[in-house]
């Protein structure tokens, strides 16, 4: 079984605060449930994890080059 994520528990686990999450929500993978502006967002803990991982390993490769 897949562990979701809301936006505070994603907070908490990296750390961050919640204006940070939001700031950065499109760049994350997520799920929306429903169409308006106060529709709730969860995220599977797996694919934010491989997400960071690889966005990490690019960065990290763009710093070695320069």
């Amino acid at each position: 079984m897949k562990k979701i994520l809301t936006k505070k528990m994603l907070a908490n686990t990296l750390k961050v605060s919640l204006s940070t999450i939001d700031r950065k929500l499109n760049e994350f993978p997520h799920i929306k449930l429903g169409d308006t502006r106060q529709s709730r967002v969860l995220f599977e803990a797996d694919e934010v994890s491989d997400y960071l991982n690889s966005t990490y390993a690019i960065n990290k490769k763009k710093e070695e080059t320069q």
